[in-house]
């Protein structure tokens, strides 16, 4: 799996050391910890860092990212102090997508100085553990109304390439409303497929296949059947009558 590469914990390790000393804790997660690791899997490095610290090897301070390369592996850095670490957690909370808790809920701890580490990794398994929130009235109108829009598009469109990217769209809504509706915490890319098939392994299901039909067979019956199932959950489909209020310009 990892070639001539040393394997990741051992190299999250060695990278931290070399590019991080200053660091008061780090952990390693990601899926290249899991059974869903690939060859091209990256080391996903989170570094918490005592506030106002400057890194020597970029003469930075947190909060940054950087992409870097270290003995074969791709690495994410994901720098942090306490502070903005638990500004993006905050984040992961509101858009009820939890890439950062999980990067430290569920990780191998590298360095931890002080109980630094463990204290955060009990902080994110705190808030993973307790699920999202669910959606106040309008979220959820807003999301009905999303996914309701999408599927008249698709269904008035002759395009094909227009249907394979509304096809794409309305997969990703329904994931989420079905997710975020049934108390689960949503995700994106890869993670979304993942975590739909380990909650409702026969929506994804449904959804793949009809993601098929429609790029394969120009058809769209069989997505919009999946997609209006899941909108019937959670009060039907809603267009005509949906009203969203404005933003105003506060400084004038």
């Amino acid at each position: 799996m990892y070639g001539d590469r040393a394997e990741p914990v051992e190299a999250a390790t060695a990278f931290v050391r070399a590019h991080f000393p200053e660091a008061s804790a780090a952990f390693v997660g990601g899926s290249v910890l899991t059974e869903h690791r690939t060859p091209t899997s990256d080391l996903d490095v989170t570094v918490v860092l005592d506030q106002g610290v400057v890194v020597a090897s970029s003469g930075l301070t947190a909060p940054y990212r950087d992409t870097l390369e270290h003995d074969g592996w791709v690495v994410e850095a994901f720098v942090h102090d306490r502070a903005s670490l638990e500004h993006y957690m905050a984040k992961d909370l509101a858009r009820r997508v939890p890439t950062m808790m999980r990067l430290v809920a569920d990780s191998v701890v590298l360095v931890d100085h002080d109980g630094i580490a463990a204290e955060l990794r009990a902080r994110a398994r705190e808030l993973l553990d307790a699920g999202p929130a669910p959606y106040d009235e309008a979220e959820l109108a807003m999301a009905r109304y999303l996914l309701t829009d999408l599927l008249d598009d698709m269904a008035g469109s002759e395009q094909e390439d227009e249907l394979v990217y509304l096809a794409n769209e309305v997969v990703v809504e329904t994931a989420r409303l079905a997710l975020v509706a049934g108390g689960h915490w949503s995700s994106k890319g890869k993670a979304l497929a993942r975590t739909l098939r380990q909650v409702e392994p026969d929506l994804a299901e449904r959804l793949v296949n009809g993601h098929r039909h429609v790029v394969v067979y120009g058809d769209t019956a069989v997505l919009h059947r999946a997609a209006v199932d899941v909108l019937m959950r959670v009060g039907g489909p809603l267009l005509v009558g949906h009203r969203l209020g404005g933003e105003t310009d506060s400084s004038r």
